[in-house]
C-alpha cells in the first residue's frame, strides 16, 4: 500500500466465466492492509454477507492440515490407489483417523491447561482462551497419546473437539460490501 493510506477490503458478488454456458456467480474478496504490498483476493461461492474477511488468514492451517494428510501424519503419498471410489473410501478413512487424533489431542491439551492428567479429564471445560501458544499440532499431540494408550490397551471414551475463535479483522479495516447479483 501507499504511506498514509488506509487499510480496506472489498466483497462484492460478480459473474465469473463466459455470459454463455458455464458462468459463476461467486463473491470477491480483496483485503489490502497496511503491511501487504499486494492485495490478496480469494474468491467463494459464498453470499457477502457469510463472508469474514480475515478469514483467508486460515490458508496456512488449511495447508498444513492437507500437507499432515498427505506426507507427514498419514502418508497418503505412498498410496497407489488410482480408483477414485478407493480413493474416497481411503479420505474417509483419513478424515476419521484425523478427527479421532486431534479429538485425543484436545483432550490432552485441556488436561495439561488445567494442571489434570489427561485420563482425569471426564469432560470438556468451560471454553477460555489459550494461555500460551502451541508448539506441537493437536493431531500430531492426539497421535502419540493414541500410540500410548494402544500400547496399553486402553483407549478412552469421551472425547471432544474445541473450536477455535474464527480470525477478526484487524483494526480500523474499512469494509465496504456490495450485495448485488451478477
Amino acid at each position: 500500500m501507499r504511506p498514509g493510506s488506509a487499510a480496506a477490503a472489498w466483497v462484492g458478488r460478480g459473474g465469473l466465466g463466459r455470459s454463455r454456458g458455464r458462468r459463476l456467480t461467486v463473491t470477491l474478496v480483496a483485503v489490502w492492509t497496511t503491511e501487504q504490498e499486494e492485495p490478496w483476493v480469494v474468491i467463494t461461492d459464498l453470499p457477502p454477507d457469510r463472508v469474514g474477511v480475515s478469514w483467508y488468514a486460515l490458508r496456512a492451517w488449511v495447508e498444513l492440515g492437507f500437507r499432515a494428510l498427505k506426507g507427514l501424519g498419514w502418508q497418503w503419498r505412498r498410496s497407489r490407489r488410482t480408483d477414485p471410489a478407493r480413493v474416497a473410501r481411503h479420505w474417509l478413512v483419513l478424515a476419521v483417523a484425523s478427527l479421532t487424533a486431534l479429538a485425543h489431542g484436545t483432550r490432552v491439551e485441556d488436561a495439561h491447561e488445567r494442571g489434570l492428567p489427561p485420563a482425569r479429564l471426564r469432560a470438556p471445560p468451560a471454553p477460555r482462551p489459550r494461555t500460551r501458544p502451541r508448539w506441537v499440532s493437536l493431531i500430531r499431540l492426539g497421535v502419540q497419546w493414541l500410540r500410548h494408550l494402544l500400547a496399553h490397551g486402553r483407549l478412552w471414551r469421551r472425547l471432544w473437539l474445541a473450536p477455535e475463535p474464527w480470525p477478526q479483522p484487524p483494526p480500523g479495516l474499512a469494509i465496504t460490501v456490495h450485495g448485488g447479483e451478477a
